[in-house]
């Protein structure tokens, strides 16, 4: 799977804005020790994450995101991971039965 089919596959599910998606990905993230600095936006369709951490490694980064996709997913999730020179990036689709559902793009740095 590479990022294009999972944003041709979200074009099928219904990722209108979600209060309570923000809120549970807001409360989630304030939580979090490790983090320096994160904000998220919603702009056409997905929510942007971006999240500054105070010690930027991969085993960091997949310790969180693992964490926030178990503490934020519905029935069926997909992602891909982008690494790149000075950030690690995620694209994360995820739906209930009924085609309703979220999309994020987050950038840990």
């Amino acid at each position: 799977m590479d990022k294009q089919l999972l944003l041709e596959i979200a074009k099928s599910i219904n990722c209108e804005y979600e209060i309570g998606i923000w809120s549970e990905t807001t409360d989630f993230l304030e939580r979090q020790k490790n983090i320096s600095f994160f904000e998220i936006k919603y702009n056409e369709g997905h929510f942007q994450l971006n999240i500054k951490l105070s010690n930027f490694n991969l085993n960091e980064v997949k310790s969180i995101f693992t964490s926030l996709v178990r503490f934020l997913e519905y029935n069926s999730t997909l992602y891909v991971r982008e690494d790149k020179d000075s950030s690690i990036e995620y694209y994360f689709l995820s739906s209930m039965l009924n085609k309703k559902g979220f999309l994020f793009h987050v950038i840990f740095q």
